[in-house]
């Protein structure tokens, strides 16, 4: 009787880890796809503002950056 006892006791523990892992996996996954995107959007950002420092080189702002545009 024991025995039939520690047997389901641990098929339990097993049936509980195998949810627990299937359960992380799942997020592991989800979390995985979230860094995907933000490293994404961190790129496309990173390439906007390599394009306004581009534009800003070539001269486009005539205008100091310590002088007031003149509708103020």
């Amino acid at each position: 009787m024991i025995e039939s006892d520690l047997l389901e006791d641990l098929q339990s523990r097993i049936a509980f880890l195998e949810k627990h892992v299937t359960e992380q996996d799942a997020e592991m996954y989800q979390l995985s796809k979230r860094i995907d995107s933000l490293v994404k959007a961190a790129k496309e950002e990173k390439a906007q503002l390599a394009a306004v420092a581009e534009l800003d080189s070539q001269g486009a702002g005539d205008m100091p950056a310590d002088e007031k545009p003149p509708h103020y």
